[in-house]
């Protein structure tokens, strides 16, 4: 009997168009099926409790909110409400189910004895069609949406035997929010699915370049030791966090085709979030759903396809590039078992430029005469140090290979879990050569990790929902020199074509910067505990996160020694004015540990939300460096001890909707206020372990004057032990040797932190524009620094031609032919070298404006514009990575270790942003990235040490050309002046007679364009699913070429970095204690500061391949019946411009007859409508001037009740 009852249902079901259910329900639905199954398929009666908005939310602004509710997870949906009967009572043993129009997976929940249920569906897309079945009622079909960015659907159906009237179903689609991280009101950001971002011409491999996307955050270019980064808020970006999947990601790399969604937080209150006081950026990955789907991609840059004479000369010539990605996913076991892959190289060759490729234009922007530079070759050619290295190519090769596996497993319709791999390989040779460089002073980078990720979200006890997650991963660079002998550096004056006098270092032997390691080994954990109460009004969360990284790293600079050559004259004598080396015998590993708990809950009541709550972090580090009791001694410091410390974090945000009524556009204000912490960057505590002071951690040797070995370098380079490790004897009865260094913390250190607050208002304007306004502030505090303990506290002498400038060696150590100095005298207590205090004692301000117009139409259009204003203060901007780089980071023109205020390394001050999308014809579109931003600020600077605590942190002293007591130095000063650009001079004119302020230059505006031309053909049956791009690289460089010509370049179109030397020592005089300069005629050149390298303009080819269902086609079928999409169909979640000629479906005209018993339509009112529908569809007319004819159809009271969203369908 039962099996009989079970077929009848599933035949009933399907004539009704409803769903199949799953076995689990099979009692409920054998009852509930008799009699019932046929007919139309009946509706109940559905209240979304959300507040309607417009669907001005549907293409929201740069900068528009986030709006959610505290949340389990990334992505994960709530569907929760009360199902009664027709005497509104409540009904207990509905079934209730749900279907994913994404994923088309199915879940399902019986209600209790008050009539309540709630279905969790992770990653579910946020678009659902609710099923739901009683003994002896009628089946009602409901369909509930996301409403902005709320991870509760909350939907009370009443049942009844017959039909009954439907209620306005008050839910809204916010295009792209449904793939969003939810990050609670308040928040601002910016969201961008994967389709998106394939329309856009931006490397969707790399989420720190999807980052710079969203307004207000700065790009940081990468500089050939670091990466490329981002910085939010003024922050460092040490500062940022980058999840996968609601964990931490330390790469920041993911196979484009397993993207699913990114959202780039510049904003958020809610106090699950941790980890970062700058930006966040969360990522989640595509898993497998019910029909087979994927997508795979191959891009092509060739350099035969770069314009202008740039592309002549390896300083200019591109790279050629191949990269193919690949993702598929489905079911194992169909709505059970998933599976989703993906996997992506990328290969790229690239010119590589040195010295010896140079030619004389290049030499040029460099500041090197072609003399210079060929007497130098034949000179480190015959020093005999290595000139060139066996198999070495003359190209840089870089590969990179990303994986990525995923599953996802329903083991009950109340649990979930997803277990995810990922790898990562990386490698580039060779690496980090000097444009101004022999190619023997380059490396090679390898680096390779991965990790494993699982968690597990539950249901239980009828309103609790528990997620587990956790991930493990590896992480390993490696970063070798080509030849392991000191590095050469020579300083060269040429006479530049221009007139002006050009100084330069030019490098040869090894590489100062090498060798690096980073062995890292992480484990995080996260657990988040919330309820559901009753009224769904309120959801209180408890949370907690616990994260360790074992440590095994050296990022110690200048290992292999560094000797420093005055002029080419001293290289032809072989007679170096300093050699200085850093010795690390033993790196000693330990682990960071950092833990949280948070309690939090937003509220919603009305038009408002509230997310409030409070975050405890702690950290510790285990594996300390061992005592050393001379330090304790003579600077009472404990280099055992790294301190421990906790904070408690408050944190509330906002959002309000108003107005809107009789079809007018809501106004949306959001803000909020909080305290944010980040973790202690790992190189801080790697530093501190290398140099506890002890002779078998890291010493330092600097030796000068005569004290300086001569090189050898065919010995070394046959045995890198013979390089010196002491210096050469002087006859004195001390012979100078390494002197231990110490880097530790203070007693009070504290990770950085940061006071965010936040206020903006959006609205929406004429149907089309919506205008936005934010404001917001973040006062940095525990920012880290450095302080040198065993630097003397007073002067032995000071500079009168400088104004008095400090120096801390005596005046008869400097060496009066080359004026180098050693920081030997300089030391309190000369058994130590540098004695560094990592302190967290600075502060940083910054404070932003931002507008932001976006428009969007039916053809598929949309644009978005941004402008922001930044303000950005603070006493140092350093990130990353060796301690005596940050201690000489914030620079000096007095005293090293004293806080001073100035602007910010990371403000630019004017930044204008749009993207933009444009169907030109049905198959054709246009995707753009433009931007224009205001110079970066930098800081005169003298290219040595002068005040002798030991680094190269002096800013120089602008000298009037009228005052200036060395005559050459006046003249040369006077040629730069009245050549240099207007930035650069007004900031020099403005500093005469004084040591420069720091960050007291800006460089040139960086305007750039990049363009993607995309083709949807109809070939081979593929309905579209093949699209073939055209992309633009430096479009704005191939203008500047054009415009300006390759000897007058400006800079246009990549980042650029203007060279900030301003002074060479070339002397000491004692007597008069002054320093003899050689003036940089090529100062604040932008062209000189990137190394002389040019980017050409540049064209790419891309073919992308969608598999599974066809989006555009399903919907068009969708909107013919005027209703979702059925169970074996593929309807789509958000909106595709695959056909950008047609409206956006589904039609709104349409989807208002689906409310006819609703709205009480006659029969007259539903033809007039049907054919005003019709005509949408086949003339493609403006869909708000089909609703226009529409609303004369109804009465004033129903278009009262048609959904507010429905009136807008062209909103941005």
């Amino acid at each position: 009997m039962a099996p009989a009852l079970w077929s009848a249902l599933r035949r009933g079901a399907r004539r009704s168009g409803e769903r199949d259910l799953p076995a689990a329900g099979s009692a409920l639905a054998r009852e509930g099926g008799r009699g019932r199954g046929g007919g139309a398929g009946l509706y109940g009666v559905i209240r979304v409790h959300a507040r309607p908005l417009q669907l001005l939310l549907a293409l929201a602004l740069p900068l528009a909110a986030s709006r959610a509710a505290a949340q389990v997870g990334t992505t994960t949906d709530i569907i929760t409400g009360t199902v009664s009967g027709p005497d509104s009572l409540p009904l207990a043993g509905a079934l209730v189910q749900a279907v994913s129009l994404e994923t088309q997976i199915s879940r399902h929940a019986t209600t209790d004895a008050r009539g309540r249920f709630t279905i969790v569906f992770p990653d579910g897309g946020g678009q659902y069609d609710l099923t739901i079945r009683f003994i002896g009622m009628a089946p009602a079909n409901v369909s509930v949406t996301r409403e902005g960015d709320e991870d509760r659907l909350v939907a009370n159906v009443q049942m009844g035997a017959s039909a009954v009237a439907l209620e306005a179903v008050t839910v809204s689609a916010r295009r792209g929010s449904r793939l969003a991280e939810r990050v609670g009101p308040g928040a601002v950001g910016r969201t961008i699915s994967a389709d998106q971002l394939a329309r856009l011409p931006v490397d969707a491999l790399d989420l720190k370049t999807i980052a710079t996307l969203a307004p207000g955050v700065l790009a940081l270019a990468a500089t050939d030791s670091t990466e490329a980064d981002f910085s939010v808020a003024g922050q460092r970006p040490t500062a940022n966090a980058i999840t996968l999947d609601g964990l931490s990601l330390g790469s920041g790399s993911v196979p484009q085709d397993a993207i699913r969604s990114t959202r780039v937080v510049t904003s958020s209150y809610d106090a699950a979030r941790g980890q970062f006081s700058g930006g966040l950026v969360a990522s989640t990955t595509r898993s497998g759903k019910n029909i087979p789907q994927g997508s795979f991609t191959y891009t092509l840059r060739d350099r035969s396809l770069a314009w202008g004479q740039a592309t002549a000369s390896p300083f200019g010539q591109g790279y050629t590039q191949n990269q193919l990605s690949g993702g598929m996913g489905g079911p194992i076991v169909r709505n059970r078992l998933f599976v989703f892959g993906a996997l992506q190289g990328r290969w790229r060759g690239q010119a590589l430029p040195s010295l010896v490729s140079a030619d004389p234009l290049t030499l040029a922007r460099l500041g090197v005469s072609p003399d210079s530079a060929s007497r130098f070759l034949a000179l480190a050619a015959a020093s005999g140090a290595p000139a060139q290295v066996h198999g070495l190519a003359d190209e840089r090769t870089t590969e990179n290979t990303v994986a990525f596996l995923r599953f996802d497993w329903k083991v009950s319709e109340a649990q979930t879990l997803t277990l995810r791999l990922d790898g990562r390989w990386d490698s580039q040779q060779p690496t980090r050569v000097s444009p101004l460089g022999l190619p023997p002073t380059g490396g090679t980078r390898t680096e390779r990790g991965g990790g494993v990720m699982a968690s597990l979200t539950s249901h239980f006890a009828g309103s609790l929902i528990n997620e587990v997650r956790g991930y493990f991963s590896a992480d390993r660079r490696d970063a070798t020199a080509l030849v392991a002998v000191p590095a050469g550096r020579v300083q060269v004056a040429s006479d530049l074509p221009d007139g002006r006098q050009g100084v330069a270092t030019l490098a040869f032997g090894g590489n100062a910067g090498l060798p690096q390691r980073v062995n890292n080994v992480s484990l995080e954990l996260g657990e988040e505990l919330s309820w559901l109460p009753g009224g769904g009004a309120h959801r209180p969360k408890l949370g907690a996160l616990l994260s360790g990284t074992g440590l095994d790293q050296n990022q110690t600079p200048n290992q292999l020694g560094t000797f420093v050559f005055p002029s080419l004259t001293a290289l032809a004598a072989d007679s170096p004015a300093s050699f200085s080396r850093v010795f690390v015998p033993v790196v000693q590993g330990g682990t960071a540990w950092t833990g949280a708990l948070y309690l939090a809950d937003s509220w919603r009541t009305g038009g408002l939300q509230l997310t409030y709550g409070a975050r405890l972090e702690s950290a510790r580090f285990s594996g300390a460096p061992p005592y050393n009791r001379a330090v304790d001694s003579l600077f009472a410091l404990r280099t055992d001890r790294i301190p421990r410390h906790s904070r408690l974090s408050p944190r509330i945000g906002f959002l309000w909707t108003g107005g809107g009524g009789e079809g007018g556009s809501p106004t949306i204000l959001r803000g909020g206020v909080g305290d944010f912490q980040s973790p202690t960057p790992t190189a801080l505590y790697g530093a501190a372990l290398g140099a506890p002071g002890l002779a078998n951690a890291e010493t330092e040797l600097v030796c000068v004057g005569s004290a300086v070995p001569t090189p050898d370098w065919a010995d070394y380079a046959s045995d890198p032990s013979m390089i010196p490790r002491q210096c050469a004897d002087t006859g004195s009865a001390v012979t100078i040797g390494p002197r231990p260094n110490v880097t530790t913390f203070t007693r009070d250190y504290a990770a950085p932190h940061a006071w965010r607050a936040s206020l903006g208002v959006q609205r929406r304007l004429l149907h089309v524009f919506t205008v936005s306004l934010d404001a917001s502030y973040a006062r940095g505090t525990s920012q880290y620094g450095f302080r040198d303990r065993n630097l003397v506290g007073t002067p032995r002498f000071t500079l009168p031609d400088e104004a008095g400038r400090p120096v801390y060696v005596p005046a008869d150590s400097i060496v009066p032919a080359t004026g180098a100095l050693g920081f030997t005298a300089s030391r309190l207590h000369p058994e130590f070298g540098q004695v560094l205090v990592i302190g967290s004692d600075l502060q940083s301000d910054t404070r932003q404006v931002t507008v932001g117009v976006g428009a969007g139409t039916t053809r598929g259009a949309a644009v978005r514009l941004s402008y922001t204003f930044t303000r950005a203060r603070d006493q140092s901007s350093f990130s990353c990575c060796a301690a005596s780089h940050g201690f000489a980071a914030p620079t000096t023109a007095a005293n090293p270790n004293a806080r001073e205020w100035a602007t910010s390394d990371l403000e630019r001050r004017h930044a204008l942003l749009a993207t933009v999308t444009l169907p030109i014809a049905t198959a054709l579109e246009l995707g753009a990235i433009a931007r224009l931003t205001s110079g970066a600020p930098f800081t005169p600077m003298v290219g040595s040490d002068v005040n002798g605590d030991g680094a190269r942190n002096d800013r120089a002293y602008i000298f009037a050309p009228a005052t200036a007591s060395d005559t050459a130095v006046g003249s040369a000063m006077r040629t730069l002046i009245a050549g240099a650009p207007g930035a650069v001079r007004r900031c020099l004119e403005s500093q005469l007679a004084r040591v420069a302020a720091r960050n007291s230059c800006t460089g040139p505006w960086q305007p750039s364009l990049d363009l993607q031309l995309s083709w949807r053909p109809a070939w081979f049956g593929l309905e579209r699913r093949l699209t073939l791009s055209l992309l633009t690289v430096n479009l704005m460089g191939g203008l500047d070429e054009w415009l300006h010509g390759t000897a007058k370049l400006h800079g246009w179109g990549y980042a650029t970095a203007p060279d900030p030397v301003l002074l060479y020592v070339r002397g000491f005089d004692p007597a008069s204690a002054r320093f003899r300069y050689a003036v940089n005629g090529r100062f604040g050149a932008s062209s000189a500061g990137n190394g002389g390298v040019t980017v050409p303009f540049q064209i790419g080819l891309q073919a992308r391949l969608t598999l599974g269902p066809n989006r555009t086609r399903d919907r068009l079928r969708a909107s013919e019946r005027g209703a979702t999409a059925g169970p074996d169909s593929a309807a789509a979640p958000h909106l595709d411009t695959s056909t950008p000629a047609r409206p956006p479906l589904p039609n709104p005209v349409a989807r208002i007859m689906s409310f006819r018993d609703s709205l009480g339509l006659s029969v007259e009112q539903v033809a007039a409508l049907r054919a005003i529908a019709d005509s949408l569809d086949v003339l493609s007319q403006s869909a708000q001037r089909a609703l226009q004819r529409a609303r004369a159809v109804l009465t004033p009271e129903q278009w009262r009740k048609v959904p507010e969203p429905l009136k807008s369908p062209e909103a941005p």
